[in-house]
């Protein structure tokens, strides 16, 4: 029998979403308020390292939405919010990454706040926790293996990050096993989109663009990676809340697979600006990777499918950043 969080018909739902001020949470709040208007969110941010409350926009206009600065980390912090709140589900978007932290930084949010927010959740009595992970704890596959990579497929981390969202996603399972709550885990591909931090490779490159300073092509010119739209992404957790399997991973990917390389030009292109460095590709390597995952479970079974093209996301996160160049100027800084 498959499980559900509440039949939306019958009341109103609260969510609380963890790191909601971040690239992901926001756009998910965002998302949530317009196709679940009838619901309660509550965002729990630390405010750290790629968090902004300018993220959340109009949401703050909303009497059906609270911000509450907090750090996942302080478990009795944490407690007294959700004895309040009483929030239906707990989703944990707070994460530290790949050009965020370093080692310290990675398991103190990534792996103890992890930690101490579903313990807090489980002592407060909160039925549904959705940890938001990353395929990033899978191995990449060498360009030209027709290997795919499954929900069962063991993790094989290659990086601090990778490692510590690993570790996050093997206690989560635990806790789903032997407490009293549901957990379910989502495992997406790279995320494209609004609002997401410049140090990232599709936001950099349209921030240089539109100051038009040389764009080089980047030192993984040739590794593949398969990109979402976060919108996409933000369905499918939607999908997995109301109809996904506790104690159940589900990977996430759109299938649109460009290498570095090409997902600069394409927004070169787009832009309408020369790409001066990127005239000569890089010759591929033996070492170049594919960075992807297998998503047939969460299509077979929740009747997921990505709706954002490869085209219309790159337009409208390219119209995002031209309309919002205060917001990166102050994020540079």
């Amino acid at each position: 029998m498959r499980f559900t969080i509440t039949d939306r018909r019958d009341r109103h739902m609260k969510i609380i979403a963890a790191g909601g001020a971040g690239f992901v949470g926001s756009n998910f709040i965002h998302y949530w308020r317009k196709h679940h208007p009838w619901d309660t969110l509550v965002c729990v941010d630390a405010l750290k390292r790629r968090s902004n409350l300018r993220n959340l926009g109009d949401a703050f206009e909303a009497p059906d939405f609270a911000f509450i600065e907090a750090d996942i980390t302080d478990q009795p912090t944490i407690e007294s919010i959700l004895k309040v709140e009483k929030p239906d589900v707990v989703i944990n978007f707070a994460s530290v990454g790949r050009k965020s932290g370093g080692v310290d930084a990675c398991l103190d949010t990534n792996v103890n706040g992890t930690v101490r927010l579903v313990e807090a959740c489980v002592n407060c009595g909160v039925p549904r926790f959705h940890q938001v992970s990353t395929a990033d704890v899978y191995a990449a596959i060498a360009l030209g293996d027709d290997h795919q990579i499954y929900e069962t497929e063991a993790p094989k981390p290659d990086s601090v990050y990778a490692a510590s969202k690993a570790a996050a996603d093997n206690f989560v399972l635990a806790c789903g096993s032997e407490k009293a709550i549901a957990v379910t885990i989502s495992r997406c591909t790279a995320n494209y989109g609004p609002a997401q931090t410049p140090n990232a490779l599709i936001p950099e490159t349209i921030i240089h663009a539109l100051h038009n300073q040389n764009i080089a092509a980047p030192g993984t010119a040739q590794d593949v990676r398969d990109w979402t739209f976060v919108e996409d992404h933000c369905r499918a957790i939607d999908r997995i809340l109301f109809n996904g399997e506790p104690s159940e991973i589900y990977n996430v990917a759109s299938g649109t697979k460009k290498s570095d390389f090409e997902t600069v030009q394409t927004l070169c292109d787009a832009l309408g600006k020369s790409a001066a460095q990127l005239d000569n590709a890089p010759l591929p390597s033996p070492k170049d990777k594919l960075f992807t995952v297998n998503a047939d479970k969460i299509h077979d079974e929740l009747n997921w499918t990505p709706r954002t093209s490869w085209r219309s996301g790159i337009k409208t996160t390219y119209e995002w950043y031209l309309h919002h160049m205060d917001w990166w100027d102050d994020q540079k800084k």
